[in-house]
């Protein structure tokens, strides 16, 4: 299946793209949402217009078919792409290189009167978000990025981090409806963009770190250990010893390459993982915060509250409408 379109603007994406899905019955006036149709393949999607010139995507779906995308971007458009699972390609025209889509990859690309060609596999599991941008309204983020309005192509790749699945997370499991959830949602999507711009930069200072290979293999080792034992995890001490790393260089290490120390990434972690309890329900607030390693209930409450701005059994009393 091939599917071509020409776009001049934000909009113009969601209404070329619906005429292959099932749409829901519209609860919010700017939210669109609903399901692949039946003959194309299976999931949802949801194209969310925030701000001016801002536009959220959501989807999560299988295609019964080979799908090709032959698409002409005929204004100034900025996008963050976050492919959260699956794999695909993509490429713009008069570029020699592929672009790989991968499981936990993200680019930030800029387009401008340019033709881009994607590919995604049948019965391949699709789970993606995409914030665009219309550039001419965002023309103070070109500063930053240090790219011209006029040229016609830009990309940037890096892998989603720790701090960018929260917020994708997030972005997924929105508790709130009406004016509160596109305020929620304008929210994280600003905190989303400037997450990935300093882990960019972060990314590009460790390029020329004095870490190893090796040296960083352990430490994302270190991190799978940590998340394995969110509950109960090992000392500094310890943790060095399991990866065969020193101490001091893990300490070190860990903040270079994860943008947060040993301790602040088990507590954001921590956090995530007690939301996402008392968002399905099944535990109560003690349980949930015994889960995930914490015994003092009023400390628990007290760093949910600080994390996410809200009580967590006002959370866990709100998701359960």
């Amino acid at each position: 299946m091939n599917i071509r379109a020409e776009f001049a603007g934000l909009n113009e994406m969601t209404t070329n793209v619906c005429s292959y899905l099932n749409a829901a019955p519209q609860t919010e006036p700017y939210e669109q949402a609903g399901t692949i149709l039946p003959e194309y393949g299976e999931g949802q999607f949801s194209f969310i217009r925030l701000q001016d010139g801002m536009e959220l995507q959501l989807s999560d779906m299988i295609w019964r078919e080979d799908v090709t995308f032959d698409i002409g971007v005929r204004y100034p458009h900025l996008e963050l792409a976050l492919n959260i699972e699956g794999n695909g390609c993509w490429s713009a025209e008069g570029q020699r290189r592929e672009v790989s889509s991968e499981s936990g990859s993200a680019q930030l690309v800029y387009f401008n009167d340019i033709r881009v060609h994607a590919e995604h596999r049948k019965n391949k599991r699709i789970v993606h978000a995409e914030l665009r941008l219309d550039a001419r309204l965002w023309r103070p983020l070109f500063q930053e990025l240090d790219v011209r309005m006029e040229q016609s192509f830009f990309c940037y790749e890096d892998l989603i981090g720790p701090k960018l699945q929260v917020l994708v997370q997030q972005l997924q499991s929105c508790p709130y409806g009406g004016s509160a959830k596109r305020l929620f949602l304008e929210g994280k999507c600003l905190e989303l963009l400037a997450s990935f711009i300093y882990e960019a930069d972060e990314s590009r200072a460790r390029k020329s770190s004095s870490l190893r290979t090796e040296d960083i293999d352990k430490i994302y080792s270190a991190r799978d250990i940590l998340l394995q034992t969110l509950a109960q995890p090992p000392s500094l001490l310890a943790l060095s010893r399991k990866i065969s790393l020193n101490d001091y260089k893990l300490k070190v290490g860990f903040k270079e390459v994860f943008g947060m120390t040993v301790f602040e990434f088990v507590r954001q972690q921590r956090m995530e993982k007690a939301r996402m309890l008392l968002e399905n329900g099944s535990l109560n607030v003690s349980q949930a915060a015994s889960l995930v390693g914490y015994n003092n209930f009023s400390h628990f409450a007290a760093l949910f509250k600080k994390t996410y701005g809200v009580n967590p059994s006002d959370y866990a009393r709100d998701a359960a409408q």
